[in-house]
């Protein structure tokens, strides 16, 4: 776990399974992964404590994101890219990104197009 991958003499990579600690107000955010040649790939978990937080599942084109409110229902859900070149790397959301009460009750959807928010509808209970 948490291993490394010689690229050239002077680079190396993250490679393989990965444990990553966050330190947050009264607790620790605790991230499960893994990386192939320095990027992330497949199903990463994220956990406050002992409850899943976040879960994100990272496609060659794509990332779906998941995040949980305490009781375990979905909070929030969508996906988002990672655009990458010679001279940046570029992550923004895309498409519709919706949003939920903690009984999992659809509150609002926002739309995305290239990172920036196009319209916002909200539900009214």
């Amino acid at each position: 776990m948490n291993q490394y991958i010689k690229i050239s003499e002077k680079s190396q990579k993250r490679h393989g399974k990965w444990r990553e600690e966050y330190p947050v107000e009264k607790d620790t955010l605790v991230t499960f992964g893994k990386y192939k040649k320095g990027e992330r790939v497949g199903v990463w978990k994220t956990f406050l404590g002992k409850k899943l937080y976040q879960k994100e599942k990272i496609g060659k084109k794509q990332t779906k994101m998941f995040v949980y409110h305490k009781n375990g229902n979905i909070m929030e859900r969508g996906q988002s890219k990672l655009d990458i070149s010679e001279n940046e790397r570029h992550w923004y959301y895309f498409g519709d990104w919706k949003f939920y009460d903690e009984n999992g009750k659809l509150k609002y959807i926002k739309k995305y197009t290239d990172g920036k928010k196009v319209d916002s509808l909200s539900f009214h209970q």
